[in-house]
């Protein structure tokens, strides 16, 4: 089916959008745009070969088209010089978005996060700036005097170069003036192998996993206590937190766990899982985590298929905030949090971030000789990720002594 066809409105031809392209371009339930011309053979010719150019953009695999329409009725005329005069920030990068939406190119998660709250945040002064070398000089000396996180600075500067060849493919700029911000020297201090998997993957040992379950379950604290569940859940399936946020009754069987979706804490928006991956994990045999979820049930007066298996003390969707203000929280006295507790007395090796329950997991059950592929299709890896950064590295490994 056509996502573009001609059509007429009071003798005037017009362009006639399909729900899918005005839903995702012009957010709209159905978009026309009237050419104001007759309804004539001639101009019947000419809007038709116009219908065509737009029809191939939309199919080619890069998505070519011009929601603007410009590249189609604006520029028939004029030069490849004048191509680009008086097109502003603010619609190429919105055109750029809605473009990456579309194609599937992002999530609606990394869309709220990293392009609506901090790219459109560091573009917010010059959006209604028109395009041009000295606005993009302008730009990269602004952000870089302001010694932002060079990582994030850097894929920033991509997404504008990938935003400018998009935009001379389909003939809204004359050439790239975007390109040379990929090319700044943004070369952040490299860790060695061995460090950056010491900090990326380090984990607890199976007496300190156990210690902190345990200091959760027999806190005074009520708010330690009720999410005293879900630390155990996590350190005892190695899931995301956002899965275990989105987990539901239907998603546990007799014999398995389905993780099929996962909550943002940041947009409040769930969907799917990481990688876009829906997980089975299996529970046969595995008493502590069965003894686990017939605890959980046996709590509950009534379990609906669609209830959330963890819900706060309110009854509400948990989040990361939850966890890290019972895990993490530095106020000294009894509002001080386990793990960085549990630190500070020296009863385990160092603290650990949250996300360290995965890590503990995939670890301890790589350690103890589980198939790797049961393990890494149960948590959404692959065999070599875990070989390389689980079992790839002997931490007690010493340099000879000679």
């Amino acid at each position: 089916m056509p996502d573009i066809k001609l059509g007429t409105d009071k003798g005037i031809l017009r362009l006639q959008f399909s729900s899918r392209v005005s839903q995702a371009y012009y957010g709209r339930r159905q978009f026309y745009k009237g050419l104001g011309r007759s309804d004539t053979p001639s101009d019947r010719e000419w809007a038709l070969s116009i219908c065509r150019r737009i029809q191939l953009d939309i199919d080619h695999p890069d998505d070519l088209f011009d929601p603007t329409l410009i590249k189609y009725l604006g520029f028939k005329t004029k030069s490849v010089e004048a191509i680009g005069s008086g097109i502003k920030l603010g619609q190429l990068y919105e055109d750029y978005v809605n473009w990456k939406v579309f194609t599937g190119k992002i999530s609606e998660t990394t869309l709220k996060t990293r392009h609506n709250r901090t790219y459109l945040n560091w573009l917010k002064p010059f959006l209604e700036e028109e395009i041009s070398p000295e606005l993009v000089s302008t730009i990269a000396k602004r952000l870089l005097a302001q010694n932002f996180y060079k990582p994030n600075l850097k894929k920033f500067f991509s997404a504008l170069s990938e935003m400018g060849d998009r935009a001379v493919r389909k003939e809204i700029l004359p050439k790239n003036y975007f390109f040379e911000l990929k090319e700044i020297d943004l070369r952040i201090s490299k860790k060695s192998h061995q460090l950056a998997e010491e900090e990326d993957y380090r984990n607890f040992t199976l007496e300190e996993r156990d210690l902190i379950i345990s200091c959760f379950r027999n806190s005074s604290r009520k708010n330690i206590l009720q999410i005293s569940d879900l630390i155990e859940f996590l350190f005892l399936t190695g899931c995301r937190q956002g899965e275990a946020f989105a987990l539901k009754w239907n998603d546990i069987k007799d014999e398995w766990i389905m993780f099929d979706e996962s909550y943002s804490s940041e947009t409040k928006i769930t969907k799917e899982p990481k990688n876009r991956v829906v997980r089975i994990f299996k529970t046969k045999r595995y008493d502590k985590l069965n003894h686990l979820i017939h605890n959980l049930r046996s709590k509950r007066k009534k379990i609906n298929p669609n209830d959330y298996v963890f819900l706060t003390a309110n009854g509400k969707q948990y989040n990361r905030f939850n966890i890290q203000t019972a895990w993490q929280s530095k106020n000294t006295g009894n509002s001080e949090g386990i793990v960085t507790q549990l630190a500070r007395e020296g009863k385990i090796s160092q603290y650990l971030k949250p996300s360290s329950t995965r890590h503990t997991f995939i670890t301890l059950q790589a350690q103890a000789g589980v198939d790797l592929k049961l393990l890494a299709d149960s948590c959404g890896n692959s065999v070599d990720t875990i070989y390389d950064h689980y079992l790839g590295a002997n931490r007690n490994a010493v340099f000879i002594n000679m």
